[in-house]
């Protein structure tokens, strides 16, 4: 369970950093001087906690099904915000709003908002190194994670510009981003309430089955519909340009 919660939160890292590659270089050495600040703040609750009582915590099934509720909002929201911003930004034109429509427009701009798991991780990957190497001093432990932790999402963010020159690319994968956020915080919690099956009891497997089918085949049907009608309005503008011409 222990590495399936850091494998989330190193995914949440790298989400929060992908969202941030989306904005200008001034506010990307915002966030990362915001990042350098949190071991500093963690620094005097870490120095009474120890590492098995966190864990413990961070493994509770209750405590984990109010995260995964939170990341899952706020993955969703994000999703939303993000559909509507790669439209905008891929040049599609937008009908006149209201002032209230202007407002709500301006909301799809939270998808630049880092995860909810990024102080999370970042107080869990101080923690991990004050407890491995516990020789060291703690104060310049706390000064390196700090310094660490401001260049990690500088350097993060630089090589998402690099490599994904295109803003689109960049919307893009965050989005994708966000289709794995959103199905580990729903089977987490799932995960820390499994239970294994004791010996000599089966598991009737065709009722799961059974539903598996069934949603796969709505998917299929929903996918089937959406691109027959993106062919034929594809087919629709290209018998209109060429009546036009």
């Amino acid at each position: 369970m222990t590495v399936f919660i850091t494998t989330i939160l190193v995914l949440a890292f790298f989400h929060s950093c992908g969202k941030l590659s989306l904005v200008k270089w001034y506010w990307d050495l915002a966030a990362a001087l915001a990042a350098g600040i949190l071991p500093l703040i963690f620094a005097g609750r870490i120095a009474n906690s120890s590492m098995l009582e966190l864990n413990r915590v961070i493994t509770d099934p209750a405590v984990l099904n109010n995260w995964c509720a939170l990341i899952v909002i706020q993955e969703l929201l994000c999703l939303v915000a993000g559909f509507s911003l790669l439209r905008a930004r891929a040049g599609e034109k937008e009908k006149s709003l209201s002032a209230i429509g202007i407002w709500l427009k301006r909301l799809r701009y939270a998808v630049f908002l880092p995860s909810l798991l990024f102080p999370a991780g970042v107080f869990y990957f101080q923690m991990y190194l004050f407890n491995r190497w516990p020789q060291l001093e703690f104060h310049a432990l706390t000064m390196l994670t700090a310094g660490g932790m401001t260049g990690a999402v500088l350097l993060v963010i630089a090589g998402m510009k690099f490599i994904f020159r295109k803003e689109t690319q960049r919307i893009l994968n965050v989005l994708h981003f966000e289709y794995v956020l959103l199905l580990t915080a729903i089977f987490l919690p799932v995960a820390a309430h499994a239970k294994l099956i004791p010996s000599g009891e089966t598991f009737d497997f065709r009722e799961p089955l059974l539903l598996f089918l069934a949603f796969a085949a709505v998917v299929i049907m929903f996918t089937v519909i959406f691109y027959i009608a993106k062919n034929r309005k594809k087919g629709k503008l290209h018998v209109n340009r060429n009546t036009n011409s």
